[in-house]
């Protein structure tokens, strides 16, 4: 119930742990699971204050109707119900208070923690990457522009994005479209077939792929099931482009050089491009190269099984198992040794997009091509 009260950056952990495959026991995971989609909602009088304040009128008079109860709530804000005054059916996103003042401070904190395990100044590029895009989220003129760009990117016929409406946006409260659809936990409970599973998460696959090595080098990289509805017309909606990550070309292009490499065997080439993304700085020592080389190539052994045959089958439950099965390496004595941050700081929303689009395909269990 504690966990429930959670909010920002905080919550924004929350879930991304609970997407983490084999970090945490079962216990664990199924309660920090509950944060994709149990969070209180702020009260009506707080939600008007909040729309006044920002849209400069009332709920009342910034549309033609305002549903004072919660829709949805998330980690930085609450999204209602709503009609334009030209008819439209929208939805009216509304941060809570102080979210974005309070980011920095909480990530003080989580500097604070982190420098009793490893070194705070390593960590710092990775905490910043985290506080750049928090900020951007926080942010909702941003994501509304966000929005439009990947309406463009993205192809209409299996694809839905919400629209933005800028007259009716500021930095604290953001009006959309209106997507019909239900979400992950609500679809599965129609026990769909598993054709019809294995056409969402083919869907899901292709989509974060095309991003990847789209000319635009940018992803969304919030893929955790609260941002994806399921519809009757079998188009997928992709929801909240708050998080949007946006690469350099050099570094994109050098994960899938890396992908290359790895799925060719080609050991030096490897070697080239752990290199060129940081994850072998310079100055190891021979014994610490040696440990992470043993790790990467067992994590990317894990990632390559996805691609050595035509069909993977996310159902069978052999990704988490073995994710799991490794995950006891990474908390030994031996790793304590080597507890060194490594790698590009743009590799925390690869990773981020990567557990989470691996973590929603186990669990609609698809057969993906």
């Amino acid at each position: 119930s504690e966990l429930s009260k959670l909010r920002g950056t905080a919550l924004k952990m929350a879930q991304a742990l609970s997407m983490e495959p084999g970090l945490l026991p079962d216990q664990f995971h199924q309660i920090l699971s509950k944060a994709q989609y149990e969070v209180p909602a702020m009260g009506p009088a707080l939600v008007r204050r909040l729309v006044t304040q920002a849209l400069g009128m009332s709920p009342e008079k910034a549309f033609a109707e305002f549903c004072s109860a919660a829709l949805a709530a998330a980690s930085l804000g609450q999204v209602h119900r709503a009609r334009m005054h030209d008819g439209r059916d929208v939805v009216v996103k509304v941060q809570y208070p102080n979210v974005r003042e309070s980011i920095d401070s909480d990530l003080r904190m989580v500097r604070g923690l982190a420098g009793r395990f490893v070194s705070a100044k390593a960590i710092d590029p990775f905490l910043t990457e985290v506080r750049d895009r928090m900020m951007e989220e926080t942010d909702y003129l941003q994501e509304g522009q966000n929005m439009e760009a990947f309406a463009g990117y993205f192809d209409s016929s299996q694809i839905v994005v919400p629209r933005w409406i800028k007259e009716q946006t500021t930095e604290r409260v953001l009006t959309m479209t209106f997507v019909e659809g239900i979400h992950l936990k609500e679809y599965l409970a129609t026990n769909p077939s598993q054709e019809d599973r294995d056409r969402y998460g083919q869907l899901l696959w292709d989509t974060v792929h095309s991003q990847i090595v789209a000319d635009h080098l940018t992803v969304h990289a919030d893929a955790h099931p609260g941002n994806f509805m399921f519809r009757t017309d079998g188009r997928l909606a992709i929801l909240d482009f708050g998080c949007v990550k946006h690469f350099p070309r050099e570094f994109r292009d050098s994960l899938l050089e890396l992908f290359q490499a790895r799925m060719s065997e080609d050991q030096a080439r490897q070697e080239r491009v752990y290199s060129a993304l940081g994850m072998l700085p310079a100055d190891l020592k021979e014994s610490e190269r040696a440990y992470l080389m043993e790790v990467i190539g067992v994590l990317g052994n894990i990632v390559a099984s996805l691609y050595e045959n035509d069909i993977y089958d996310f159902g069978s439950g052999e990704l988490f198992d073995r994710f799991k099965e490794v995950m006891p390496k990474f908390m030994s004595r031996e790793a304590y040794k080597y507890r060194r941050p490594i790698g590009s700081h743009h590799f925390v929303f690869v990773n981020r997009l990567l557990s989470g689009l691996l973590s929603i395909l186990s669990q609609l269990q698809a057969r993906v091509d």
